[in-house]
């Protein structure tokens, strides 16, 4: 055999040698170290009991919660220890100040003898309510909090043995977001708002909110709904949102609607008897009004204070209403009614909360 083959034949061996090494190294971590996954906690997926997830209602029993123990700012949830990272799926329910994990193939009776713990100065109380499918934890917290998710392998003992865990870490909103915005889609319920041609200014509104997700880009930009179903909500919850979250910014999506059924367009709303100094009611109104405009194609009716009986009159942060249109008025009221165009308007509306990023930050500097 010449050196070059030999050369290549001591180089093939030593390859070998080293993935039979790293496929050992491997399998030693699968089997004695804890795997990690983490994630962000989604929001307000509807988990409850009967909304499509293929749920049935069941029982409901009190949480087992153990004594403080580990890291500030973190609960770590028991889980059996077949149960993966793909069986469990975690929801911040801001509006209702509630963590909800859901747990599939899970048995309630686990959590009857097996205890929340962690940091629990937070927990006010939390439930195990059992589904046809697995269990629903619902957790009631102290107020919002921003939550991250890790999934731990063979991290605890639990009564059963050797098990996993669910590794919730929460925060303060402002400590994770520069720019906590509520959007605040009007009506709900019974209260529909405008209507025309059988469209109600609540499904608009409700409609043109879900699309803002994702539009930002901006990981230090969160974005609160006051609703994501058509359910009804009074001021008092809706304000108490801007107060547990910090808010920055307040934006109501309404429609428009007019005696005269010519009248058509783009208009904005403020509240006139609160200044603001720098970026306000006005600014934040003039470029929702502007960016809706330019991304609709569409025209701008204008700016116009607020009525005495609006919300805005109550809210003390940079706070405006978008009018997306008028149902008044048939041709915009068909307009209204087709996705294409609502993606428009919701991409208007993510412009402006982009631009008043922009401005907050060039007067902190």
């Amino acid at each position: 055999m010449d050196s070059r083959k030999l050369n290549m034949v001591i180089t093939l061996a030593q390859w070998f040698v080293l993935c039979a090494v790293c496929m050992c190294a491997m399998l030693y971590v699968a089997l004695n170290k804890t795997i990690v996954i983490s994630g962000e906690v989604r929001d307000q997926m509807n988990l409850s009991s009967g909304s499509g997830q293929g749920f049935a209602s069941g029982v409901r029993k009190p949480l087992l919660f153990g004594g403080q123990e580990g890291t500030e700012g973190v609960i770590r949830i028991p889980l059996e220890k077949d149960i993966k990272a793909e069986n469990v799926m975690v929801e911040n329910r801001y509006m209702d100040g509630e963590l909800w994990v859901y747990i599939e193939r899970a048995e309630g009776r686990f959590y009857s003898e097996n205890a929340v713990t962690g940091d629990l100065s937070s927990v006010e109380s939390g439930f195990c309510e059992v589904q046809s499918d697995g269990v629903i934890l619902k957790i009631k917290m102290d107020h919002v909090w921003e939550y991250y998710s890790t999934m731990e392998y063979g991290s605890v003992m639990s009564a059963s043995g050797a098990g996993n865990s669910m590794v919730i870490t929460f925060k303060e909103p402002h400590e994770v977001y520069r720019l906590a915005v509520v959007i605040d889609p009007m009506g709900g319920g019974s209260e529909t708002g405008a209507m025309g041609g059988g469209y109600a200014e609540k499904t608009l509104a409700l409609r043109v909110a879900g699309l803002l997700s994702g539009r930002l880009g901006q990981s230090d930009i969160k974005l609160y709904f006051t609703r994501q179903e058509d359910a009804a909500l009074s001021r008092e919850e809706r304000l108490g949102l801007l107060s547990a979250v910090g808010a920055d910014l307040y934006i109501r999506i309404g429609a428009g609607a007019d005696e005269d059924p010519s009248r058509y367009g783009i208009q904005g709303i403020y509240n006139e008897a609160y200044f603001i100094p720098g970026f306000g009611n006005v600014q934040l109104a003039d470029a929702l009004t502007k960016s809706v405009t330019i991304a609709s194609s569409n025209r701008a009716v204008g700016l116009v204070p607020a009525e005495e009986d609006s919300i805005l009159r109550e809210i003390t942060i940079p706070a405006a209403q978008i009018n997306l249109g008028y149902l008044t008025n048939a041709q915009e009221a068909e307009l209204l009614r087709q996705e294409a165009y609502q993606e428009k308007l919701a991409q208007g509306i993510a412009d402006a909360i982009r631009e008043a990023y922009k401005q907050i930050g060039s007067e902190e500097r």
